[in-house]
């Protein structure tokens, strides 16, 4: 019997045993056997035959895996495992995978983690030859994840030896798997079943063979082995010997450290095996190392060299030295000597502060040596230094001698006390508080009440160390000697709460620098934060008193300083409420307003962040019902019942922290809406009078606030119609504009979001027609005779927010339809022979129709439900089509062609009151035609504006080479439209966005006088850009100086047309160029622009201009044109009727050769010796 229970025992310790451990430690490298971070896995790792070092063939039951022992792998659960042979040490690329057909199922369902472990035992086993490498693969199915913490153990094996998919879309086939990743991470698993081959000798790294100096404490490491489980040290003195170690074993670890000594300048012998339940490696290689002769002395740290300011309890601190198991230290007088200490042994440690007993001299120097020791063996030549003590310690270095704090009853610190750390030493660690406390002081207060306030000012180094700033303090509990850390503090002043009044508390004070040399004098000052309010809690909420309306003639006055945290929690609101302070109101009907007004920060922080929660329910079972941050107006607090007590929290949104305390005094004011207006429903319509124009002598004034829900869906209107007012009105006409006016908010929010919804049919069976969003609502296809209805309302949806609007409301009557309305009627305009703005012609857009079967406009084609047309017949090429609105923007498009049969030519979509259009390449007599409307879509935006057709003329000063000089306090006038683009010089002035002068125009200002040159350009008619040059054509510089820069794109009083204007400091006898352009290409028009500056004198450079001597001929000319007088022609420019310049003559003769040019007209600029310019306008046959 006994037999067979010792067979049966070793049975169970086989099975027990027959596990091979691959891999080790605790790395989550993820990826394998499965990354929980992914929906979807598929794996296949590769263990080699090496790795797995079985003992003999046999079968594999089941693998273990490895992850922390609070992984939560719940949601990838769901696995289907392979396991096959093969001859593969790695995957050769991403798509290597060993296919499944040729690889073993031997597991499929659920697994689950257990203390740090994954156990899958395999449903059928799987016979490993112990001859070809192992394939595992992992299929996991589940389509959720957890978190990356939750991965398993991984360690890094050979180069791509497994490779992996993980997808959360994706839920890959093994038969068919997709493109993976390769990896040299690898599962740290055991296999079940097999039993372990002895391992390798591990590979030993330290101490290196024959290596000398070896510490008497040796560490010796090594590499890990397959298939150990701990390790074995042998150490002996001869070869082969174990007289130190035999056969010790030191846990499955890859270093030893030595905790007994060896000897000095000894030669030992050491071997290191791999074990298992299997055996021991045999045969491994002995190595041999010889220690260190001697101890080295250690390298002291503190105190320093000739250090001074050393407290008198002084602190020594050096390295470990290797293989000592002690120190010494010794101290004297004077150099050599050892009078005060001798080779006192301070024990193992690496810093010794001395005892009270051994308390130095102050201000002395003395001499020290710290030796280390190991037995007999003592480290000799050890450097000697000397140091000197400070002060005397202050009388308050230790608790006992704590000097007592005079307690301020406020927050000012009228009473302050002074004190030192210079001398002072260590009387206790740090424990939980921070900083070092090397050089700590003492004090002691009595409270006075719950919470003090402790500050420490006007800090200053007094030790050898300066800049000493940071300060650190703590306050304690108890008494000397079994004390309890209240409050640790590095900013130095902080608040301490949980004291009991009558009760005495401790305060260390110290410099939270290590440095022993860094002390600091200080005063220290105990302050008391303000009493708790009465109301500080619910139980004590001060009753508000309700107004009966809106006036906030009756208010409760309130404050939260000294407030306390109530403890109840603010849920959805935000804010701290560490100072809430507590109101109660009985409602008086089912909605009140609420505001904090008057707000004062009291506090010695400064907030006038105030915030309020109101409560339903009782003190201790209380339920949010409104969160309040705003106070600029009332919240409308809502679904209130009459009768019912509901409470109120107000608390300044701040944290307070040390001595930090925001506090406000307050006033709360809670009123009671007005009743619902008259016509709160469609019943109670206010009837409003037709008036004949769009003008409403006497329009009705009307509110939404305190309306309600008519009921009546919005659809298909939108918004929110909660706060609907009705009115109706009789048709007149077919036509009708609901107009509203004087639209402000009267409600919470400054929301002026009105809509309007009309109706056709009586209370009960509406219809609704027409959905208004702005002020304006047309009205069309109406029945005259029929009433209609109206309702108003805010667009947005009422609830703490009160969103309501006070206004006027008519019905205005649209005046007909123009005369020009459609292209038949187009008004004819007449054409200016010049570019004069004359027979300029008044129109508008106001009920104005949309053009059916026209072609469409090229700009703002969405426009056109409010054109007007006009005509004229071209005299010429080109021509100007002047269109300037005083209101809204105009769109002008221009047709070739006839009604019914327009071509679309030029469009412009306006800006600045401008959306004129530049013509050319015209036919004389051809008659065009002007399509004019507003450029929004919006039903309601017409504009006003006026029309003309001119004639531009050629510009000559679109050059800087051309630019015309301006007499002092001169104006000039002129269009725009023919000026070419040309190139802004290098120099950046202003708008850098293009680097096109669009249609610019050139003038010269020479600056009479030192003084301010304002140029004007405010009689220009379109969006324009004013810019100011120094220099010389072809090397300009941007003016620029303290008095201003030498741009500007506005700044004129009237806006309309964004007209510029500029004022600078000129110097007397400078020329500054002066460039006009448009904004952009479009921007064309008459333009005016003049200078004002002092005229004391005349600059040297100004010339003035000569009178028309000259006269050219024949006119119109065929080839040649004769000059009458060129003797004061410096040269002639031609310049087309576009404005380009075709051709250029220097020191002409009499007969200017221009049989080259096309038929036209041109212009002759004659450029004259004295600086002066001659224009003649000549006609080429």
């Amino acid at each position: 019997m006994k037999k067979l229970l010792l067979l049966s025992l070793f049975l169970i310790a086989s099975i027990t045993n027959a596990q091979i451990m691959l891999g080790s430690g605790t790395t989550q490298g993820g990826y394998v056997p499965i990354d929980v971070n992914y929906g979807y896995n598929y794996t296949q790792q590769i263990f080699t035959k090496s790795e797995i070092n079985a003992n003999a063939a046999g079968n594999i039951t089941g693998m273990k895996f490895y992850l922390p022992n609070n992984a939560d792998i719940t949601k990838s659960v769901d696995w289907v495992v392979y396991v096959g042979h093969t001859t593969k040490t790695s995957f050769s690329s991403t798509t290597d995978w060993l296919p499944v057909s040729g690889l073993s199922q031997v597991f499929s369902g659920t697994i689950s983690a257990s203390g740090g472990e994954v156990t899958v035992n395999f449903t059928t086993p799987f016979a490993y030859n112990n001859t070809d490498n192992l394939v595992v693969a992992i299929d996991e199915n589940t389509s959720d994840y957890t978190a990356a913490t939750n991965k398993f153990y991984t360690f890094t094996g050979a180069s791509n030896s497994t490779l992996y998919y993980r997808s959360d879309p994706t839920n890959p086939d093994p038969a068919s798997p997709p493109t993976g990743t390769r990896t040299a991470t690898k599962s740290v698993a055991s296999l079940l079943g097999l039993t372990p081959g002895i391992p390798a000798c591990p590979v030993v790294a330290a101490p290196a063979a024959a290596a000398t100096g070896i510490s008497v404490l040796p560490t010796i490491s090594w590499a890990a082995t397959s298939s150990d489980s701990s390790y074995k040290i042998s150490i002996g003195t001869t070869p082969g010997a174990t007289n130190v170690m035999n056969m010790q074993d030191v846990g499955n670890v890859t270093s030893y450290t030595l905790t007994n000594s060896l000897s000095f300048d000894t030669q030992y012998y050491y071997t290191v095996y791999a074990a298992n339940s299997t055996g021991v490696s045999p045969a491994c290689t002995e190595r041999s190392f010889t220690t260190m002769a001697t101890l080295g002395c250690p390298s002291v740290g503190a105190p320093t060299a000739a250090q001074v300011g050393v407290p008198v309890l002084t602190t020594f601190s050096w390295p470990a030295v290797s293989g000592a198991l002690g120190y010494r230290l010794s101290i004297g007088t004077s150099a050599g000597s050892s009078n005060v200490l001798s080779n006192f042994d301070m024990g193992n440690v690496t810093a010794y502060t001395l005892t009270p007993a051994q308390q130095l001299n102050p201000m002395t120097q003395y001499y020290y040596t710290i030796t280390a020791y190991n037995g007999g063996v003592v480290s000799t030549g050890c450097t000697e230094r000397n140091f000197t003590t400070t002060v005397v310690p202050p009388a308050n270095d230790n608790c006992s001698g704590a000097v007592n704090l005079t307690v301020n009853p406020s927050l000012a610190c009228t009473a302050t006390t002074p004190g030192n750390t210079l001398g002072a030493t260590e009387s206790m660690a740090a424990g939980a508080c921070s900083g070092s406390p090397n050089d700590d002081v003492w004090y002691k207060f009595t409270a006075t009440a719950a919470s003090h306030v402790v500050a420490i000012s006007d800090v200053t180094s007094t030790g050898t160390t300066t800049g000493v700033s940071d300060m650190y303090f703590q306050v304690l509990s108890g008494s000397c000697g079994t004390m309890t850390s209240m409050l640790c503090s590095d900013a130095n002043t902080n608040i301490v709460t949980g004291l009991t009044a009558g009760q005495t508390y401790y305060i260390r004070v110290y410099t939270y620098s290590s440095t022993v040399t860094a002390n600091a004098s200080f005063n220290i000052c105990v302050s008391t934060p303000p009493a708790p309010p009465a109301n500080d809690d619910c139980a004590n909420a001060v009753a508000i008193t309700i107004n009966p309306d809106m006036s906030c003639a009756s208010i409760t006055a309130g404050t939260t300083s000294g407030g306390t945290s109530s403890g109840v929690a603010l849920g959805s609101c935000s804010g701290t409420a560490d100072d809430d302070v507590w109101y109660k109101f009985t409602a008086t009907s089912t909605g009140h307003t609420f505001q904090l007004k008057n707000i004062v920060s009291v506090g010695n922080a400064s907030t006038t962040s105030l915030y309020a929660q109101v409560f339903s329910g009782a003190c201790g079972a209380l339920v949010s019902t409104n969160c309040i941050s705003s106070n600029t107006n009332f919240t409308n607090l809502t679904g209130l019942t009459a009768g019912q007590t509901y409470y109120v929290r107000v608390y300044t949104y701040d944290a307070n922290s040390g001595a930090s305390f925001y506090a406000d005094s307050f006033d709360i004011c809670m009123g009671t809406l007005p009743a619902a207006p008259a016509n709160d429903e469609c019943s109670a319509a206010v009837s409003l009078s037709v008036s004949p124009t769009l003008t409403c002598a006497s329009p009705v004034s009307g509110t939404t606030l305190s309306a309600t829900n008519s009921g009546l869906a919005v659809s298909p209107c939108g918004g929110t119609a909660d706060d609907d007012v009705w009115y109706k009105f009789t048709a007149t006409g077919t036509d009708h504009v609901v107009l509203l006016s004087n639209v402000t908010a009267a409600g919470t929010s400054t929301s002026t979001s009105v809509y309007t919804q009309v109706f056709s049919g009586a209370c009960g069976t509406l219809t609704s027609i027409k959905c208004g969003t702005a002020v304006n609502t047309p009205l069309t296809g109406l029945t005259p005779g029929q009433t209609y209805y109206v309702r108003v309302y805010n667009s947005n949806t009422n609830g703490s927010t009160l969103y309501a609007n006070s206004f006027n409301i008519c019905i205005g009557t649209p005046p007909p339809p123009p005369a020009n309305d459609d292209c038949a009627n187009a008004a004819s305009l007449s054409v200016s022979s010049t570019d004069a703005f004359l027979n300029a012609v008044n129109g508008s857009t106001i009920s104005a129709t949309q053009s059916s079967g026209v072609t469409a406009p090229t700009c703002s084609a969405s426009g056109t439900n409010d054109d007007v047309w006009y005509s004229f017949t071209a005299t010429g090429a080109t021509h100007l089509v002047h269109v300037l609105y005083t209101d809204n923007a105009t769109s002008t498009q221009i047709y070739s062609g006839t009604c019914g049969a327009l071509t679309a030519m030029t469009c412009f979509d306006g800006a600045y009151g401008n959306s004129s259009v530049l013509l050319q390449n015209l036919v004389a007599g051809q008659t065009y035609f002007v399509r004019v409307y507003s450029s929004t879509s919006t039903a309601t935006t017409t504009s006003n504006f006026q029309i003309a057709v001119t004639t531009p003329s050629a510009v000559t000063n679109d050059t800087c080479d051309t630019a015309i000089a301006l007499a002092c306090n001169g104006t000039a006038q002129g269009v725009n439209a023919l000026a070419g683009d040309e190139t802004l010089p290098a120099s950046t002035c202003g708008s850098s966005g293009s680097t096109a002068s669009y249609k610019g125009v050139w003038y010269t200002v020479t600056a009479t006088e030192n003084g301010p040159i304002t140029i004007d350009a405010c009689g220009t008619q379109y969006d324009a850009y004013l810019r100011v040059y120094t220099g010389t054509c072809g090397s300009l510089t941007c003016f620029s100086n303290s008095s201003g820069v030498g741009y500007a794109d506005a700044g004129c009083a009237t806006t309309l047309y964004n007209a510029p204007t500029l004022t600078f400091t000129g110097v007397a006898g400078t020329t500054y160029y002066v460039l006009l352009t448009g904004y952009a290409a479009t921007r064309i028009g008459n333009y005016s622009i003049s200078v004002t500056q002092g005229c004391s004198g005349l600059a040297t450079t100004e010339v003035e201009k000569k009178n028309n001597e000259i006269k050219a001929y024949p006119n119109p000319f065929v080839d040649d044109l004769n000059i009458s007088d060129v003797s004061k022609v410096k040269s002639a420019s031609v310049v087309d009727a576009a404005g380009r310049i075709v051709k250029t003559i220097d020191n002409p003769s009499s007969t200017l050769h221009l049989g080259d040019l096309k038929q036209g007209m041109y212009l002759v600029v004659l450029n004259m010796k004295d600086g002066s310019k001659q224009t003649i306008k000549a006609i080429k046959r």
